[in-house]
């Protein structure tokens, strides 16, 4: 991600306690409230589930996912990431890319999941037209790799930086899910301009 600069007001004191807190908690980033609100507004995790974690670095939605679920967490960033422990129980930890057609098939022989989420970002460049196309063809990709990972009635979430693609995937997760929608976690910085997809529902 791009660095940013130093928070002020109070948008600065707000990013900095969730900062904290997260630590506090045990968690590598604050992002793992914007997972929190997902779930609290629509379920997407279930007691058992099976989940895959795209994007998964530093591991804060794993880890948390290892606490909403009895079942497997599978973590997948092109990142190395350390080992995830959470509830007495550890993720599947994978480094790769889930556009590459072998890790695909890695994905499909530890699948099939009930829900597939993904906080994935492309590298960013600071050119805004370039990040939210590179972020749409990631969002494209995770879709693509629903078809064979993600069981029918499943759920799905994806990060996407808005630019002007946001109706036309929705209108795509619409023709693959039961209901999908568009929101932005409280826990996202003001200044982001990142929303997630969600879906509920997959047809298959």
């Amino acid at each position: 991600m791009a660095s940013r600069g130093r928070k002020r007001g109070s948008e600065g004191r707000r990013g900095d306690h969730l900062s904290r807190r997260a630590r506090s908690e045990g968690f590598a980033a604050r992002s793992v409230y914007k997972l929190d609100e997902l779930q609290r507004r629509l379920s997407l995790v279930k007691p058992d589930d099976a989940v895959l974690d795209l994007g998964a670095a530093p591991g804060s939605w794993s880890a948390r996912l290892l606490e909403l679920t009895g079942g497997p967490v599978v973590s997948l960033d092109l990142q190395q990431i350390e080992r995830i422990e959470r509830a007495g129980r550890a993720a599947t930890v994978i480094r790769g890319d889930f556009t590459d057609k072998d890790t695909i098939n890695t994905l499909i022989e530890l699948g099939p999941f009930d829900v597939v989420l993904s906080d994935a970002a492309p590298a960013t460049t600071g050119n805004r037209a370039l990040d939210t196309t590179r972020s749409a063809a990631l969002v494209e990709s995770a879709l693509v790799l629903c078809g064979s990972v993600l069981k029918h009635g499943g759920n799905a979430a994806f990060k996407l930086f808005q630019g002007g693609d946001e109706q036309r995937l929705l209108s795509e997760m619409r023709q693959r899910f039961e209901a999908a929608k568009q929101l932005k976690p409280k826990a996202s910085r003001n200044e982001s301009f990142e929303v997630f997809l969600v879906g509920v529902g997959f047809r298959g």
